[in-house]
Parts: structure tokens; sequence; C-alpha cells
């Protein structure tokens, strides 16, 4: 079942949040062994949720509704580790915003699911359910592989350079990194104040529609949030789905990409009457703006952690953050504003279009679960801070999944989810 049939169940009577736990039980014991999708389960706190949602009378968007929370996002019952060892067994005093906005709409917080470690460490062994030989991606490795191997219908993610719609795009499901600020990430894990998103997994638009509606919003705390009202996305896809005007886009990093994946792309862009688009000269540096802005606050902000646990974090780790600390204030302050004139100039070259088509990785997930593979291709609509949605649908190597990436502008969230539905829709897979 959906997000949204679980909902409609449990407010009418035909099920109950605590039938919809149980249900979740048997298909997580199912497969978790072979895919490690969750960090922390509860199952006599899950049941607890669940008898007190249905004593409540469930009434909310998400009554009933099982979610996995992905590690670095705090809640109150449950262990909030942030994929290290060094905050094993830490108890946040509060939940995030989103994970209070999910239990306000009837939600139950069924677990943790895995990161990276600290979402911008080392890989922690999660599997992809599509071929247990390959990565799920990161870093919301877990939050993706729960969703794809059908134990819970959502899930929360963050993304700062592709850790949403990567692991989406490798897993074969739905996922929504709204607009920068559009969801507030108080209580999540901070990497980067430039850069940091927190979105959503799901198996249709709708579930998506439905989770970002309850979680976003400005919140009082973020003030990268300030500001902003709430989404209205099911209002959006509840109108009639008009074919979108439609932009190719191919991005500063289209180089990262195996030709043959290229070529289907193209294929699918000509399909569509997508109108090829170049970002121009203006844009060029995104790659290096990037990685100094987020090196440069991910060395700042975490360097406590460096300071007080550094042998416990990975190689991997200590060594981005001393890149990080090693970045020129000079150098950091440019790339910044570098950042700020590309999120304006994007508008514009968006001006004539509803969204843009563009890859979302080089290709299928690769073998292994060392790494999760190549963020290059989300990488410059993160920084731009637009809205990005992953459309499962079309196949690479051996059948495996490769995502289409819709973005738009900056706060047009609603119209980039309708083409992304639309184009669902068009592949049979809404």
């Amino acid at each position: 079942m959906s997000a949204e049939e679980i909902a409609a169940a449990v407010r009418s009577g035909a099920s109950s949040a605590a039938e919809q736990v149980q249900q979740a039980k048997s298909r997580i014991a199912a497969n978790e062994q072979q895919v490690g999708a969750w960090q922390h389960l509860d199952w006599q706190l899950a049941a607890s949720q669940a008898r007190a949602i249905d004593r409540a009378g469930a009434q909310g968007a998400l009554a009933g509704v099982p979610v996995g929370i992905k590690d670095i996002i705090d809640t109150l019952d449950q262990p909030s580790e942030n994929g290290t060892a060094a905050d094993r067994g830490r108890l946040p005093s509060s939940d995030a915003t989103a994970v209070a906005r999910l239990r306000r709409a009837g939600a139950v917080i069924l677990g943790k699911t895995v990161t990276t470690e600290c979402a911008c460490g080392a890989s922690r062994g999660t599997r992809n359910p599509h071929d247990l030989r390959r990565t799920p991606g990161g870093s919301s490795s877990g939050s993706a592989a729960a969703v794809a191997a059908g134990m819970v219908p959502l899930a929360l993610g963050t993304q700062t350079a592709g850790s949403v719609i990567r692991p989406a795009a490798f897993c074969g499901v739905w996922a929504m990194m709204p607009s920068l600020g559009a969801v507030p990430c108080s209580g999540v894990l901070k990497l980067s104040e430039t850069l940091d998103h927190l979105g959503a997994f799901a198996n249709s638009p709708r579930d998506l529609a439905l989770a970002i509606d309850a979680i976003s919003g400005e919140d009082g705390s973020d003030p990268v949030a300030a500001g902003q009202a709430p989404t209205r996305l099911r209002q959006a896809l509840a109108r009639l789905l008009a074919r979108p005007r439609l932009a190719y886009l191919r991005g500063p990093t289209w180089g990262e990409m195996e030709a043959d994946v290229a070529a289907r792309y193209d294929e699918l862009a000509h399909e569509l009457g997508a109108v090829p688009l170049d970002l121009g000269a203006g844009f060029a540096d995104i790659v290096d703006a990037h990685q100094t802005v987020m090196f440069g606050e991910i060395g700042h902000n975490m360097w406590p952690l460096m300071e007080r646990a550094g042998p416990m974090l990975s190689e991997m780790l200590r060594a981005r953050l001393v890149k990080g600390r090693g970045i020129a204030a000079e150098n950091y302050l440019r790339m910044r504003a570098r950042i700020y004139a590309m999120r304006m100039a994007f508008a514009d070259v968006m001006a004539d279009f509803d969204a843009a088509i563009t890859a979302p990785t080089p290709g299928v997930a690769p073998l292994g679960l060392e790494s999760t593979g190549s963020r290059l291709l989300t990488l410059a609509w993160t920084t731009l801070g637009v809205p990005a949605v992953n459309v499962p649908g079309i196949t690479g190597a051996d059948d495996l999944p490769l995502g289409i990436q819709m973005v738009g502008r900056r706060g047009d969230d609603a119209n980039v989810l309708r083409a992304a539905a639309w184009l669902g829709q068009s592949l049979g897979v809404t």
C-alpha cells in the first residue's frame, strides 16, 4: 500500500496504525538481513506509538504510516548516532522539526535508517535491493534501500551534494529534494548551511507530496527557512497534469556520463520534445564553488567532532575535515558569492520552461560497497538550491534502475513535481 492508501485506511477504520506496524515488521524481517537498511529499530516503541495514534482516532494526513528517518535527523525517543561510533547511544533532547511534524500528521516513526559516516564519510555497508553486490548510493543509503525493498512507504533523507537523488536513482524509487529552505533543517546534523537540504523517498509523486507538505514551512529556528510557507504539492497534483514545457540540461559535469547511458538520455529527451539547453559559461565553475563551500563549511561545523573523537573517525572523514579547515577565507567567500550569483542567474536560464530533465548519475549503481557512486550529476542542482525529483522508470545495464532527474526554478516545487508526475504517468510508473 502507498502512504496515501495506508493513511486513508487508518482514518476510515479499515486498518489501524498497529496493523501497519506489524505489516512493516514482517516486510523488514524478510529483507533486512540481506539489505542492512536500518541503524535502529525498537518494535515495542513502534507498537506504543501506533496504539497512541489508534486511541486518539487518527485523522492526520499520514495517519498510521510507518516512516524511516535518516540517522543524522534527531528523534527524541530513539538514538540519533550520525553514522559514527563517536555518537553511539546519543539521545537528543527533542525531535528535529521534520520529525515533530511527521508525528503531528499521524506518522509512526518506525526507526533510524543507515547513513554514511556523518553523511560525508565512509560507507557503512547497506546493499542495493536490486543487486546486493551493488551500492544503494549515499549518504541516505538506508532510506533509499528501505523504500526500494518495500519495508516502508516513506523515508526521510538529506542532500548536500547528491544524497537523496543519487540513491533514489540507483534504487529505482521516487524522491524529492525540495528547494533550499522549503523544509527546515533544525535538528539535523549541520554539514553546510549553504547547501544542506532535507528531502523524502517514496513510491509515487503523491506520496512525496504528502510527506513534503507535512514537513515544510518555516519553524522559527532555521534561518534558511525563514519566510517559507508550507508547500501545497498535493493540491498541485490534484489538477489535471498537462504536458510541461521541458528543457534538456546536460550541465557542466556531463563528461562524467557513460557513453551509452548518455545516448539513452539524448533519445529520451528527443522523444519528449525537450529542448536542449546550455547553462553557459556563467556556470562553468559550479563544481569548484560547491566543493570549496561544502568542504569549508563541513570543516568548520564538524571540527569539534574531530577534536572530541578524531581517532574514532574514518581516514576519509578526517581527511575531508582537514581539507575543509585548510580552505582560505578569501577563497571560501569568493566561491560563496559565486554560488549566490549562479542561483540568481538560473532563474533566467529556465525562464521559458516549467522544468528540465537531466541525468542523476553517470550510469547504474556501481559494483561494490566501498563507494556510493559519483555525486557530480546532482551537485549543480544542489548548489543552485532548486527543487529536484528522481523519476524511476527506465533501466540500464542488467536491467538495473536509471533515474530521470527533473529540476526547475527555486521555489517552483509544485511545477517541478507536476512535471515529474506527468513524466512518470507517460512512463507508466505513477
